[in-house]
């Protein structure tokens, strides 16, 4: 199996936890886009040819998207009913870390070509 089709089949599984997870909680369209998109481009990403050149692109991208989401998302599928009623920010927690989390990792992905860029530019990978 290449590097890619595991990628694939890791953010398919990863998809299906977080809809097994959130299942409950999200009852909103828009807050299901907002939930998915990112998950969708980690897996439409790994169907453009910028990202498949270089596997380092599809981990920087990915990684921030996971990370924020296990992190972000880990008190409401423990216990939703006391985050709910805690937090002042429950509905917007569903729309701002999926959008963080994607331009973190696009923001890891631009400053990495960036650095490939510096690197080639002043000849130091040789």
């Amino acid at each position: 199996m290449n590097f890619t089709a595991a990628y694939r089949i890791f953010t398919a599984l990863f998809m299906l936890i977080v809809t097994i997870g959130l299942g409950m909680t999200l009852n909103d369209f828009t807050s299901v886009i907002y939930v998915f998109v990112p998950l969708l481009l980690m897996l439409g990403s790994s169907l453009m040819p910028f990202f498949k050149q270089r596997k380092l692109r599809l981990i920087l991208f990915s990684v921030p998207i996971v990370i924020l989401y296990c992190f972000g998302f880990y008190p409401w599928l423990t216990n939703y009913q006391e985050v709910a009623v805690s937090s002042s920010t429950s509905t917007l927690d569903f729309i701002i870390i999926p959008v963080w989390a994607t331009l973190y990792g696009a923001g890891f992905v631009v400053l990495h070509e960036i650095g490939l860029g510096v690197v080639r530019a002043f000849n130091w990978g040789k």
